[in-house]
C-alpha cells in the first residue's frame, strides 16, 4: 500500500491556480493591446475577474475545513 499526504493535492491545485493566472494575465494583456477598448471588453473582463475571485473564495472556504496533514492510502 502507498500512503501520501493530502498536501499533494493542495500543491497540484496551487500549481493549477498559478498556471491559470499566467494564462489569464496573458489573455487580458492581449485584450487590452489588440482588442477593442469599449464597454463590452471591460464588462467581460470584470465578469471574468469576478468569477475568478468567487471560485477562489469558495475553494478557500472549502479548503479550510480539510485537515491537510491526513494521509491518503492507495
Amino acid at each position: 500500500m502507498i500512503e501520501f499526504s493530502l498536501t499533494v493535492f493542495l500543491v497540484i491545485y496551487g500549481l493549477g491556480v498559478v498556471l491559470f493566472f499566467i494564462f489569464a494575465i496573458i489573455n487580458m494583456l492581449h485584450l487590452f493591446y489588440y482588442g477593442f477598448l469599449n464597454f463590452e471588453s471591460y464588462f467581460v473582463t470584470f465578469l471574468f475577474l469576478a468569477a475568478t475571485i468567487l471560485v477562489l473564495f469558495i475553494t478557500y472556504k472549502l479548503g479550510i475545513a480539510i485537515d491537510w496533514n491526513q494521509t491518503f492510502t492507495i
